[in-house]
């Protein structure tokens, strides 16, 4: 469907979609969080929203992730390079996190789902 001028709907609307189908790769391993805070908006993931994590996907550097780290819980870019893992923020005003004691990731974050009120 174009974004420029209306036209039916329904001569677009060739087949139903599932947004289980769509956006949850492995429904077993998948849950939602609510995102709150504003270290990944240029990332495109705001305050309010709803990520889909898989717990089942190995993070690999570059993923988004959502990761308890010394005891606090964030969303974060993962970075591995050799034996060094950190998590690196989508946004100027914050620095990038290495572990001092503890990391563990709880999934690999697969979408990001915005309800306009």
């Amino acid at each position: 469907m174009e974004a420029g001028f209306p036209s039916p709907a329904e001569e677009e609307m060739a087949d139903t979609l599932s947004l289980d189908d769509w956006l949850i790769e492995n429904k077993e391993a998948s849950f939602l969080l609510r995102v709150s805070g504003d270290s990944m908006i240029d990332a495109g993931i705001m305050p309010g929203d709803t990520v889909i994590l898989n717990r089942g996907r190995q993070a690999k550097s570059g993923d988004i992730v959502v990761a308890e780290v010394d005891k606090q819980w964030t969303i974060k870019y993962f970075e591995k390079r050799g034996g060094a893992v950190w998590l690196r923020p989508a946004n100027r005003k914050y620095r990038p996190i290495t572990p001092k004691e503890e990391l563990r990731i709880a999934g690999v974050v697969t979408a990001v789902v915005r309800k306009y009120k």
